[in-house]
């Protein structure tokens, strides 16, 4: 269709003249429609129905930072994939100066804290050599033992945590005689590696999950290969059953070729709301460029597994 040009005419036909431009740039229109921004369009989906946000503790030389990379909720864990202008946005919502976070140690839910800055207020607050596009950071002062934060006030459901110490002690002399042993840790070799223990409530059982870490402090590449079948970590998650506690997951370092990178045990969450938490591993501090990398896992008749995997860095673009 040849719409007609735009002349001036008497003021008898002008009204009918307009009707008729009017018609032809809806025509025009129709054929040529807009652009759309479907990107923007899913960001703005997501981020409208003001979805619970988890962040990662990342601790740097310039600070404290809370960086965004799920979501939880009823539809449980969700990795949040945004684009440039969808992170500016979530920086805006929910990130920027005096924002309230839920900081969490171990199962236990602290006093809620605020950012002092977001990502984009201002000058940006972080950046990273060749990286275009860094997923944001608000700035904040995190408590020490705090690897996971949630967005806004209202706390994750928790679940008690407490044990006695004498049980305690009675579970961690059969993971020290029997369980390590049998996973590669030979009592000769039992002082040189460290050990931490976290208590933490999970709704798993009517008792609290008991969390057990063995380091080896000595270092080696990450990825070396295998010398020995003795791991440098070995990480033991115990949980009650009719007898006791009894080992529920078992992670080491060691593979059939390779070793692998040490993980570190970030804490317990219910990230899909129902009544039992996660338990959230990432890797240790000391690998490059994997401060965000998180793994959960879920209970399931009695044993932990995998339910959820963030392996992506900060730099997004």
């Amino acid at each position: 269709m040849i719409c007609p040009p735009r002349i001036r005419l008497a003021s008898g036909t002008l009204l009918a003249a307009l009707f008729s431009l009017t018609g032809c740039d809806r025509i025009k229109s129709a054929l040529n429609p807009p652009p759309v921004d479907n990107a923007w369009q899913n960001d703005s989906t997501v981020l409208a129905r003001q979805p619970m946000v988890l962040f990662r503790a990342v601790r740097t030389a310039d600070g404290a930072r809370a960086v965004p990379f799920a979501t939880v909720g009823a539809n449980g864990l969700r990795a949040l994939t945004l684009t440039g202008r969808g992170w500016r946005a979530l920086d805006v919502q929910s990130m920027q100066a005096g924002s309230a976070f839920v900081p969490y140690r171990g199962s236990e839910a602290l006093s809620p804290i605020r950012s002092s800055r977001g990502m984009w207020e201002g000058t940006p607050l972080d950046s990273l050599p060749g990286c275009n596009l860094l997923l944001p950071g608000a700035a904040m002062s995190i408590p020490d033992g705090v690897h996971l934060l949630t967005s806004g006030r209202t706390p994750l459901r928790t679940v008690p945590n407490g044990i006695g110490e004498g049980e305690l002690q009675d579970v961690m002399n059969v993971v020290t005689t029997l369980v390590a042993p049998s996973s590669g840790v030979p009592l000769s070799k039992m002082s040189r590696y460290r050990r931490d223990v976290a208590v933490v409530g999970t709704g798993a059982t009517r008792s609290p999950t008991i969390v057990v870490t063995y380091e080896d402090p000595e270092e080696l590449p990450e990825g070396a290969t295998r010398l020995a079948e003795r791991p440098r970590q070995l990480i033991v998650v115990l949980d009650k059953g009719i007898y006791g506690y009894k080992p529920s997951l078992i992670i080491a370092d060691v593979s059939s070729s390779r070793i692998a990178p040490r993980k570190r045990f970030l804490g317990a969450l219910d990230g899909d709301g129902d009544g039992r938490a996660e338990l959230f591993f990432g890797l240790g501090e000391k690998i490059p460029r994997a401060e965000l990398v998180t793994y959960s896992y879920r209970y399931e008749g009695d044993t932990w597994i995998a339910a959820f995997t963030y392996e992506r860095t900060r730099c997004v673009g």
